[in-house]
């Protein structure tokens, strides 16, 4: 279904607040206290334009590339030091895996998480911590600090860096978009009641744009806070991610519609189907042009194409992509709470790191490409590729 949609314009109130920055812990890279078997690991698989991952000397963590047994990873982006960085929800972690190979976990201190992560203008990672209330600041050796979001229980969600240079951020309880500044100084604008903004993405033009859970649709604001939004064609979508595409449209998930949207920066906007049954969850703008889609309910990932037409990867049960981001080497990475992370290529090869390295578990797999209608099961176990060590 396309439609033009009729933006609605207003102003909206900023409210300013300047806050200083956090003081900055450097950790060399810790471990969960629960990290399962700590077993005799053989040489775990190869990743394509990285290194092998292996532990930071010193660190307890014998679980592949940061990822460990009760560690649901969650959060993941690449960085600009072309590390693949993510975030460890139960362990209150961040991991990194540099192209090297070597792989570091730091504490998020006071029991903090990394919901969303995004680049910086600084070199460094910026994320997003529901559980204190705050946006967090992490650089590749591993110093944290961070700036507290001024309204309380705000829920920081999604974010993003700006066209000016600084951080764009979504207040899902708070119904509130906030931006912070490197040197941590905070303005927050206020939306209309219920939004529960979640995803935000940069788009042309000097725009951020915006997924709203609960008002069903996808908001723009310009730098100086001028504010449109777009309403989604059906009640009860409920948006979600959202990303800039290569062509300049926005892509945006649908949770409860269990589809994809684009909206084009003239507000022409069109849903598609996914062939795959479940709430999509992640989703990333991939190195090959097209857009990536986690479906964790179906096991699967999908390829979508820019005029929408879709390819499932379905993998076996035990895989459950979560968040999704374009890697530098080329390749698709993923979180699956379960405690492991993937790299897909975009021909749909699948290498998984768990919780372990013994050598049944190592997975590698391809996923049965479906063109439309209904995702099917990939190959058995015993069809598998097998991972040359």
């Amino acid at each position: 279904m396309k439609l033009r949609v009729k933006a609605i314009s207003r102003r909206a109130r900023p409210l300013p607040i300047t806050l200083l920055l956090g003081f900055a812990i450097a950790l060399s890279g810790c471990s969960s206290d629960s990290v399962g078997d700590a077993l005799a690991a053989p040489d775990p698989p190869r990743v394509a334009g990285y290194a092998t991952p292996v532990p930071t000397p010193g660190s307890d963590d014998q679980a592949g590339p940061g990822a460990s047994a009760g560690s649901a990873p969650f959060a993941i982006t690449t960085g600009p030091d072309q590390a693949i960085w993510f975030g460890q929800f139960l362990t209150n972690q961040i991991g990194r895996i540099a192209p090297d190979g070597t792989v570091t976990l730091t504490v998020v201190k006071e029991g903090g998480i990394a919901e969303r992560m995004t680049n910086g203008p600084d070199g460094a990672i910026w994320f997003t911590d529901p559980s204190s209330n705050r946006i967090g600041r992490i650089d590749p050796s591993g110093a944290v600090t961070y700036v507290l979001a001024p309204t309380e229980n705000s829920g920081p969600a999604g974010i993003t860096l700006g066209p000016d240079g600084n951080l764009w951020f979504t207040e899902h309880a708070a119904g509130r978009i906030g931006r912070v500044t490197p040197l941590g100084t905070v303005t927050e604008y206020l939306l209309t009641s219920p939004s529960a903004p979640a995803g935000i993405a940069t788009g042309r033009g000097g725009k951020l744009y915006f997924a709203e859970n609960a008002s069903n649709r996808i908001g723009r604001i310009s730098l100086d806070g001028q504010l449109e939004e777009f309403p989604l064609p059906h009640p009860g979508s409920a948006p979600n991610e959202i990303v800039s595409s290569a062509d300049g449209n926005l892509w945006f998930t649908e949770v409860a519609a269990q589809k994809v949207g684009r909206l084009t920066p003239a507000g022409d906007m069109i849903e598609f189907a996914l062939p795959a049954a479940g709430p999509p969850m992640g989703l990333a703008a991939g190195p090959d042009g097209e857009l990536w889609v986690t479906i964790p309910a179906a096991h699967t990932v999908c390829r979508v194409a820019r005029d929408g037409q879709a390819t499932a990867f379905r993998f076996a049960d035990s895989v459950m992509p979560a968040l999704i981001a374009a890697g530098s080497d080329k390749n698709l990475w993923f979180t699956e709470p379960t405690g492991k992370i993937g790299r897909l290529t975009t021909a749909g090869f699948l290498t998984e790191f768990p919780s372990g390295w013994p050598p049944e578990s190592v997975r590698a797999s391809v996923g049965s490409p479906n063109r439309g209608g209904s995702a099917q099961d990939n190959a058995s176990p015993a069809d598998a590729v097998s991972v040359t060590r």
